[in-house]
């Protein structure tokens, strides 16, 4: 059937990368934000506190992603975005009847490891398998569904607290995942081109035409196992910049309601320049998309991003009018959309994409322990000095050290194979 098709059966799976990605918001930071107050004031709790829970659970969840990688990699993305999202709905499920910090906990765990590591896995891992040329365009689509989740969560998670309160909300989104996405790509979803028959786009033949292939047969693109790509300069250069994307991005999120409401305004008003930020990187993203194919340095793209992020944070302990509110959401959005494209296109392009998953799951460990650090640093240091200014310039420095780092990026030399 896929064979068949009037068209490359890739495109498909671009559209379920981006569905993927989008039904990981539920296990994001973006999410999380506009149900911290709501934990607050439910147990009597102080921010430090929750924040450490949160990330208590961010940190254990960041260091199983090493081995999700790898299972990844055996059973392929279809299963293990099944598998992730089953779980992401259940942490819903064990969130919405938290009457203590364990079970909030546990809650945290799960819905982190299943949605901020393994969907987001599994969805990240799709497009570099499909495509060949033009990847970035294709990572670019996909992660347009992450987007769109940071868009639209923000209003829907504010709506559906207000109407029906906090606990019912998480229970409606579990539906969601477990009604609407699981049964998608239970019907559509294929983890490799290989699986049914067909090359990537891009590899030897049209793959429109492609003659029928074995799955199993080796790949010709240099590919690096995960313990070849710990032994790179290129690997723990972008889970730097990826770590301190996560700490610094995760602690301002995860506090965004708080450091809004510090600067003098509203949570209804933060959750709008939440949502206008992801709109700016929807439009910045399918721009870079169009074009990082063609550029041959793409680190210096990454360098540029980073460089964006530091402005962009430099500037909210300063907000002090709508205009300026705005500025930092187009700012924001635009460096978060580069830097998540960038990554995504160096990643395979660097590494191949034979083992792309165990070296995914290490790289997303590094992110998903940036998100556990950043926002139990904010929570501490808020409650020490109650404000945000001076945490929030102390970190800005960690992305214009990235900045700096990502120029020196260079494709790893080694033999193709599996070493």
């Amino acid at each position: 059937m896929v064979r068949k098709a009037p068209f490359f059966y890739g495109w498909v799976i671009v559209f379920l990368g981006a569905l993927s990605m989008f039904a990981t918001t539920p296990g994001q930071s973006d999410s999380f934000s506009l149900f911290m107050d709501s934990f607050v004031e439910e147990f009597g709790w102080s921010r430090a506190y929750v924040s450490s829970l949160f990330s208590a659970a961010t940190l254990i969840s960041g260091f199983m992603m090493f081995f999700a990688g790898r299972v990844v990699d055996r059973i392929g993305s279809k299963w293990s975005a099944i598998s992730s999202a089953a779980l992401l709905g259940i942490a819903c499920i064990i969130m919405s009847v938290s009457i203590g910090p364990i079970i909030l906990f546990f809650g945290f765990l799960l819905a982190r490891f299943a949605g901020k590591g393994a969907l987001d896995l599994s969805a990240n891992v799709l497009a570099p398998q499909w495509f060949i040329e033009r990847r970035a365009f294709a990572i670019m689509l996909v992660g347009l569904g992450g987007t769109a989740g940071g868009a639209v969560f923000p209003l829907v998670n504010d709506y559906l607290i207000n109407e029906y309160g906090w606990r019912q909300a998480y229970r409606i989104l579990a539906g969601g995942l477990w009604l609407v996405y699981i049964p998608i790509v239970l019907l559509f979803l294929i983890s490799r081109p290989e699986d049914a028959g067909i090359h990537p786009y891009g590899r030897k033949t049209n793959p429109e035409k492609s003659e029928s292939i074995n799955p199993e047969a080796p790949d010709d693109e240099v590919s690096l196992t995960q313990t070849q790509a710990l032994k790179t300069s290129a690997f723990w250069i972008i889970a730097f910049c990826i770590l301190q994307v996560n700490l610094v991005g995760t602690g301002v999120t995860l506090h965004f309601v708080s450091i809004f409401r510090e600067l003098g305004y509203s949570m209804t008003f933060a959750a709008q320049v939440m949502s206008v930020k992801p709109l700016v990187a929807l439009v910045t993203v399918v721009l870079s998309g169009l074009v990082l194919d063609k550029i041959k340095r793409q680190h210096l793209a990454l360098a540029l991003a980073c460089l964006t992020q530091t402005v962009a944070f430099v500037m909210i302990p300063f907000i002090n009018s709508v205009s300026l509110a705005f500025c930092y959401a187009f700012l924001s959005g635009v460096s978060g959309a580069i830097t998540g494209l960038t990554i995504g296109v160096l990643k395979p392009n660097l590494f191949g994409r034979r083992f792309l998953g165990g070296i995914l799951g290490a790289i997303v460990a590094t992110a998903v322990i940036g998100s556990a650090i950043g926002p139990v640093i904010f929570g501490i240091a808020f409650d020490a000095t109650q404000s945000y200014k001076a945490i929030i310039l102390w970190s800005a420095l960690l992305p214009l050290l990235s900045a700096v780092l990502n120029i020196l990026i260079r494709k790893p030399k080694l033999k193709s194979g599996r070493n």
